[in-house]
């Protein structure tokens, strides 16, 4: 394996890396763990008809003892467990299914707002 170092987050910085990748004549196969970005990456390298799999953080094999967390070395790690088949991919929402869990959460973070306002007044009427 062969470390090309970081890459930029913009989709022009994706699409350079993924033409230099595909210029070797090699199928290509994407992996990265599940993070806070949501699933546009998955989504963006789909459509550019690629193999993507976002993995979960937990699902991930670690060694007992293993702390040293830099983001190279998660990278090779990551890249064999998928060429040796260890890993599994969690399931990937719909653009709907995202957006309604989103008014979910929304909703759910609301009503919390609401409720500590509501005793938060209660409790300034009972001084």
């Amino acid at each position: 394996m062969i470390s090309l170092g970081t890459i930029g987050t913009r989709q022009k910085d994706l699409d350079a890396l993924v033409r230099k990748l595909q210029g070797k004549g090699k199928p290509l196969h994407c992996v990265y763990e599940a993070g806070p970005c949501g699933y546009w990456l998955y989504r963006y390298l789909t459509k550019k008809k690629l193999t993507g799999w976002v993995v979960a953080p937990s699902q991930i094999p670690k060694k007992a003892g293993d702390r040293g967390k830099t983001e190279r070395r998660e990278a090779m790690q990551l890249a064999r467990l998928l060429r040796s088949g260890d890993l599994s991919p969690v399931y990937i929402p719909s653009v709907e299914d995202e957006a309604i869990r989103d008014v979910v959460r929304a909703r759910e973070e609301a009503l919390k707002d609401l409720q500590a306002a509501t005793v938060r007044l209660k409790a300034f009427l009972l001084r």
